[in-house]
Parts: structure tokens; C-alpha cells; sequence
């Protein structure tokens, strides 16, 4: 009698677990703020104070109301940056502070 291979590739036994634990969304998260300067530019990150995620919502809070003005007008470019980056749609809605 033949014994049945159980056995998967450890590539995807990690990405199995990243995706049953939303570790994959997490590393992303974290990754975007990392990345904040080559994603929103350099006068955004400068000004940025905090960045924090809330399910499909990245809150973003600017120090000049001049640039949250500005960005109010950009938000779906800033969207689209931010999903590019990641490769996928990690973000759905932005909130300017």
C-alpha cells in the first residue's frame, strides 16, 4: 500500500500561514510606512506626523493645513501609490489629519 505525500513546498506553508494569521497585510502595513518618503514624496513625509491603518482606512496626519488642503486634492493618486507599492489593494479609503 502506498503512503499518501502530505507535503507542501516551505514557500507556500509560509504564505499559508501569513495569510491565516493577516501577517501579509501587517508586513505591508509596515512597509508602507517605512517607505512613506518614496511613496507620498518628500514635502508629505516631512510634514507627516502619524500614519496608522484601520482595516481598509490609512489615516495620515499633517502637520500644515496648507499641505492637508493639498492632499485632500491628491488623495487618490496618494491611493493609487499605496496600492501600487503593495502589489495589491491594502488600501480602499485615506483620512487626512
Amino acid at each position: 500500500m502506498a503512503k499518501k505525500n502530505n507535503l507542501i513546498k516551505l514557500g507556500d506553508a509560509i504564505n499559508q500561514l501569513f495569510k491565516q494569521e493577516n501577517l501579509d497585510v501587517k508586513i505591508s502595513q509596515f512597509s508602507v510606512k517605512n517607505s512613506w518618503k518614496e511613496i507620498a514624496g518628500e514635502p508629505i513625509a516631512v510634514n507627516t506626523t502619524e500614519i496608522f491603518f484601520n482595516n481598509k482606512i490609512i489615516f495620515v496626519t499633517l502637520k500644515s493645513a496648507a499641505l492637508k488642503h493639498e492632499v485632500s486634492f491628491r488623495k487618490e493618486e496618494l491611493l493609487n501609490n499605496i496600492n501600487k507599492f503593495c502589489g495589491y489593494r491594502l488600501v480602499e479609503q485615506i483620512v487626512i489629519r
